[in-house]
């Protein structure tokens, strides 16, 4: 009877390196989960702030307006504000605005309408993803 001399050396480096690769798979799965995560909380706070000028936006078009052709805006109790520019003769544009100033990327919606009798009606299809106006100035709302 011979005796074996080995000592599970092999064995034990087999283990470890499965050991090693798990570590490794599960390392990167949560560096995904992280990314993921991160996505979809940015996702979640875009959709609020997109819930919240739809929602100015909807209140500012029940307000009482001026027919000037200079920016005139209303604040709702919220951090919200609703601005309103006479373009035309009726014509006019009504855009919602965060006033966070820590908002990284705020959102502005702009929707083309009519001031009649100092209420704004929604053009049908008035619906705008940036500010409608060449110059630059005049998109700057006031403080």
């Amino acid at each position: 009877m011979k005796h074996s001399l080995e000592h599970g050396g092999s064995s034990l480096a087999f283990i470890l390196l499965l050991f090693s690769s798990g570590l490794l798979l599960l390392n990167g799965l949560q560096q995904l989960l992280t990314q993921q995560r991160n996505s979809v909380a940015r996702e979640v706070a875009y959709l609020q702030s997109y819930a919240g000028a739809v929602s100015a936006l909807a209140w500012g078009g029940r307000l009482r307006w001026q027919g000037t052709h200079r920016w005139q805006c209303q604040q709702k109790e919220s951090e919200w504000r609703a601005c309103l520019r006479v373009v035309a003769k009726r014509e006019s544009v009504l855009v919602a605005q965060k006033l966070s100033a820590n908002d990284k990327s705020p959102i502005a919606l702009w929707r083309w309408g009519y001031l009649e009798e100092g209420r704004w009606r929604a053009a049908p299809h008035g619906w705008l993803d940036y500010c409608p106006f060449r110059e630059e100035a005049q998109c700057r709302l006031p403080e």
